[in-house]
């Protein structure tokens, strides 16, 4: 009976570390959301290229280092916190979103928007983002298509085609960040086509989150490795508690 006891206490001990093993491997798999571009500039914000009747290209580069790990995007969020138009809706049109690995930086952008379009360029969302609107609201654009970066490939590439905008309730401008060497942009000067190239601004854009939604991500292959580690352990200690 005192061995049975043992043995229940001592499956309880394994029951514990093999939980203790998952929640590891949860915590080191999850992706959190990424925020580039903060603090937003006080009092100030950009219409370009979401809030505005902007009929041109735009894009937006956001460094590497501000990714911790690789993520899968299923939705960007742009804020209206600091400029406040009383803007009832947001501008209809038809926006055509793309994202891409590229070896352009914050400060190494071409004025040519073909240039900076790097590798694994991918349409992300084509629609109208009409809607009900108050300051302070968040612009969140769903992916059709989640876009897989990895960060130790290169730099993120936001790319916007924007047509038939007009914004008849007013302006709505975005937060922005006018000293962060980590975002800059090319875009069409008055926001009227500007053809194969723009204007370029080293360090200025728009504070962009990048979400990973309810995607859940697969463990890297040291996680899976560590886990195992980590459950040969637990049942080595099990043997061994029992053998006693």
């Amino acid at each position: 009976m005192q061995h049975a006891a043992s043995y229940v206490f001592h499956g309880r001990r394994f029951s514990s570390a093999l939980l203790a093993c998952l929640f590891l491997l949860t915590a080191m798999s999850a992706f959190a959301d990424v925020t580039v571009g903060l603090p937003a500039d006080p009092g100030t914000g950009n219409c370009f290229p979401f809030g505005c009747a902007y009929n041109a290209e735009y894009q937006q580069v956001y460094t590497s280092s501000q990714f911790a790990a690789p993520i899968a995007i299923t939705d960007l969020e742009f804020y209206n916190t600091q400029v406040n138009t009383s803007a009832p809706e947001m501008n209809s049109g038809t926006w055509t979103i793309s994202l891409s690995t590229t070896t352009a930086d914050w400060d190494t952008l071409a004025s040519t928007f073909a240039s900076n379009i790097g590798s694994g360029n991918t349409v992300v969302f084509s629609g109208n983002l009409s809607q009900v609107w108050a300051f302070g609201d968040t612009l969140t654009i769903d992916l059709s298509t989640p876009f897989n970066y990895n960060p130790a490939n290169g730099n993120l590439l936001m790319d916007v085609v924007a047509s038939g905008t007009s914004a008849p309730g007013g302006n709505i401008y975005f937060d922005t960040n006018s000293t962060d060497s980590s975002i800059g942009r090319v875009y069409c000067s008055g926001g009227i086509a500007c053809g194969a190239s723009g204007v370029v601004n080293d360090g200025y854009g728009l504070v962009t989150t990048f979400s990973t939604g309810s995607t859940t991500p697969v463990p890297e292959p040291a996680s899976v490795g560590l886990f195992g580690l980590l459950m040969a352990g637990a049942g080595l200690a099990y043997r061994r508690r029992l053998s006693r």
